[in-house]
C-alpha cells in the first residue's frame, strides 16, 4: 500500500489526467461495441489509433525540427481528448484530419515568448468550426458530448459510470494543479444557467457530466489558464456565461466556441496588465 501511495505521489498532473483519458477511451470503446455493435466498434477503434498513429508521426517530426523541448504526452492528452468528444460516427476523415495537422499549429507555432495561447484541441476544433461558417462543405465538427456520457447496464439500470473518472480527477487532479477555482465556478454557473433556461438538450445529467468533464480536464489546462484568485474566478464565470450566450443563440460547437474566446480574452488581459506592471515599473 505504501508503494501505492508513493507512486501516486510521483505522478505529475499530467500522468494523472493521462491515466483518466485513457479509462474514458477505453470505456467509450467498449461502449461503441455494446450500443453500436461490432462492425462500429472496430471501425471506433481503428478511427482512435489512426489518429494516435498520424499524431505521433507529426509530433515527432515537428519535435526534431522545431521544438525538441515538447513531450509526447501532452500530445496523446490532446488526441485522446478529440478522440472522446468527436463522434465516431462521423463520415468525414477530412475534418478529423484537418483536427489534428491544427492542433500541432497550435501547439507548434502559435506562441508568444515560448507559450502556447490556446489550448490545443479548443484551437484546433473551434478553427475548423470557424472555417465551415465560411466554406460550408466543409462542415461542422461534429463534436458529441454524449461521447462522455457512457451508460452501462447494472442490475436494470443505466449507470454513467464515467462520473467516477471525472470526479476523481476533479477532485485530485485539478486541485494539484490549483485550478478548483475555475473549475467550480465554471461547472456551478453552467449547470444553473442550463436548467434554468433549459437548453441542455436530451437530458439533464447527460449536460452534466459534459460540463464536468470539461471542467475536470479542458478549461482548467494549464497553460492558458489564469493561476491566481480571483482572476480564476472571474475566467470561470465569464467562460459559462458566454458558452450559454452561443448556446441559447444556437450556435454550433457553443462549447468549443466559448472556450477558445476565453482563451482570447485570458491573453490578451495578461499582456494587457503586463504593460501595465511594465509602465508602473518605469515610473517608480
Amino acid at each position: 500500500m505504501t508503494r501505492i501511495v508513493r507512486l501516486f505521489k510521483g505522478l505529475t498532473p499530467y500522468d494523472h489526467f493521462l491515466t483518466f483519458l485513457l479509462i474514458l477511451t477505453v470505456m467509450k470503446i467498449v461502449n461503441v461495441f455494446v450500443v453500436a455493435g461490432k462492425t462500429e466498434g472496430v471501425q471506433f477503434a481503428l478511427l482512435g489509433l489512426g489518429l494516435i498513429a498520424l499524431s505521433t508521426l507529426i509530433f515527432f517530426l515537428l519535435k526534431k525540427f522545431v521544438d525538441q523541448k515538447k513531450t509526447y504526452k501532452n500530445t496523446l492528452i490532446s488526441v485522446l481528448i478529440i478522440v472522446l468528444i468527436l463522434s465516431h460516427a462521423d463520415p468525414e476523415p477530412i475534418r478529423g484530419i484537418l483536427v489534428i495537422l491544427l492542433l500541432f499549429v497550435s501547439k507548434f507555432f502559435i506562441k508568444h515568448k515560448k507559450r502556447n495561447i490556446f489550448n490545443p484541441v479548443i484551437f484546433s476544433v473551434a478553427v475548423v468550426t470557424l472555417i465551415s461558417f465560411i466554406i460550408p462543405a466543409i462542415g461542422v465538427p461534429p463534436v458529441d458530448w454524449t461521447g462522455i456520457d457512457i451508460r452501462f447496464p447494472i442490475l436494470g439500470n443505466e449507470v454513467a459510470l464515467p462520473i467516477i473518472p471525472i470526479i476523481l480527477a476533479l477532485t485530485f487532479n485539478v486541485g494539484r494543479m490549483k485550478r478548483h477555482p475555475i473549475a467550480l465556478t465554471f461547472i456551478i454557473i453552467s449547470l444553473a444557467i442550463a436548467y434554468g433556461f433549459n437548453f441542455y438538450g436530451t437530458t439533464f445529467l447527460s449536460y452534466a457530466i459534459s460540463i464536468l468533464f470539461v471542467g475536470a480536464a479542458i478549461i482548467v489546462e494549464p497553460k492558458t489558464s489564469p493561476t491566481k484568485f480571483p482572476l480564476q474566478f472571474y475566467y470561470g464565470a465569464a467562460t459559462a456565461i458566454g458558452i450559454a450566450l452561443l448556446s441559447l443563440a444556437a450556435i454550433p460547437n457553443a462549447i468549443i466556441l466559448g472556450l477558445f474566446l476565453s482563451n482570447i480574452v485570458f491573453f490578451v488581459h495578461s499582456q494587457m496588465m503586463k504593460k501595465k506592471v511594465g509602465v508602473v515599473k518605469s515610473k517608480k
